[in-house]
């Protein structure tokens, strides 16, 4: 599995190139973050955008995904992306040490930790390329 986003530029705007799963590992984190009711302004700090923001970007990765398709993307629709990707996971420490349960969390968004690292990884790797 490829776990890489490819990133091209026009003009002010990206193109990612995702594939299916990319697709609905992105949504499960945007879906993830609002699911958790800590209000707007804490959404605010966790990904730099507002609950209407986070569901239009939602809404676009949303659905059956058959094949890799191409979506444009803001500088601050990526940044989105990348906070969604690495804010998500908190979302899953448990007990009074506050350690990372990583059954919780496959179980809720049906994907790895590291999937979710590694696109993040791969979107400021192909910011700074292009």
């Amino acid at each position: 599995m490829r776990l890489r986003i490819r990133l091209t530029r026009d003009g002010e705007e990206f193109i990612a190139r995702l594939r299916p799963y990319h697709a609905d590992v992105l949504h499960r984190a945007l879906t993830c973050l609002r699911a958790r009711r800590h209000g707007d302004t804490a959404l605010v700090i966790q990904v730099g955008a507002g609950p209407e923001a986070v569901d239009a970007l939602a809404a676009r990765l949303a659905g059956e995904h058959p094949r890799s398709f191409d979506l444009r993307l803001s500088a601050a629709e990526v940044h989105l992306l990348h906070s969604a990707l690495t804010a998500a996971p908190l979302m899953f420490l448990d007990g009074r040490d506050r350690l990372f349960s990583e059954e919780r969390f496959h179980q809720e968004t049906g994907s790895f930790r590291e999937h979710f690292d590694s696109l993040a990884l791969s979107l400021v790797e192909e910011v700074s390329e292009v």
